[in-house]
């Protein structure tokens, strides 16, 4: 079973319209519908907003619903001169850029006993660009896909010099508010994850307005990719979860 999260309703809506529901359940205020997309099961979960509500949510899933895999799909602010709205962005790596503990020599973003990046699954990171690719390859006004870090923080960024600083210190190309501690949870309980961000700012003052205008063209994009990427993963790593015990034994 495939766990998938996103932060508002518009950014699960459209998969929750396409679900076989079979049963609904609220864990900690938060409703969680489980029942199968295209064939795959899956447990779909709206988190709310910030790294907090995105943490609760992402540890209930995982001790109460024990996915093989997780998936975050929602909206970010582009960070780059040359994106546009709509472009899709797959975190290969995730950082906290509102951790600060450079008062005791650390970088930005860097906590004692961790590494200051969140590494996403690679496998999933590749299945999500080939599926891109069979999705909108060959179409005119087809969005741009691009795979790097992701900085998450709980604060909107409007300004060009927030802007500047996250993708100068960080090496990012988008800014959000939930992955990097979806991702930092998933990595603690050993849970392959991706991260998938549809642009629909470009995180300067223009922000607040572009993000009201371009939500739902975005989210839009984004369910086409999910519609897609959903079986292919969900298939992936039910055939992994079935070899395990036959590795482990072939090793012993």
């Amino acid at each position: 079973m495939l766990a998938i999260l996103g932060a508002m309703e518009e950014e699960v809506a459209l998969l929750r319209g396409e679900m076989q529901v079979t049963q609904e359940s609220v864990h900690a205020g938060i409703n969680v519908i489980r029942g199968d997309f295209k064939g795959t099961p899956i447990a779909l979960a709206q988190c709310g907003i910030g790294k907090v509500n995105a943490t609760i949510c992402t540890q209930m899933l995982v001790d109460l619903y024990q996915p093989e895999g997780m998936i975050f799909s929602g909206v970010a602010g582009g960070l780059l001169p040359n994106m546009q709205v709509g472009d899709i962005v797959v975190a290969s790596h995730l950082i906290q850029f509102d951790i600060d503990l450079t008062a005791f020599g650390r970088r930005h973003g860097e906590l004692p006993d961790s590494d200051r990046m969140i590494q996403s699954d690679a496998n999933m990171v590749s299945q999500t660009a080939d599926c891109f690719d069979a999705v909108f390859e060959g179409e005119a006004d087809a969005p741009n896909l691009m795979i790097g870090t992701v900085v998450s923080g709980d604060k909107f960024i409007e300004d060009s010099e927030t802007l500047r600083w996250l993708q100068r210190e960080f090496g990012a190309l988008a800014t959000e508010m939930e992955g990097a501690a979806v991702g930092y949870t998933c990595q603690l309980n050993e849970v392959p994850f991706i991260i998938i961000r549809g642009l629909s700012d470009t995180a300067n003052e223009s922000a607040p307005d572009d993000f009201k205008s371009n939500l739902h063209t975005v989210c839009k994009h984004s369910f086409r990719l999910m519609e897609r990427l959903i079986p292919t993963a969900g298939e992936s790593l039910s055939a992994a979860e079935a070899s395990a015990p036959q590795q482990v034994a072939a090793s012993a």
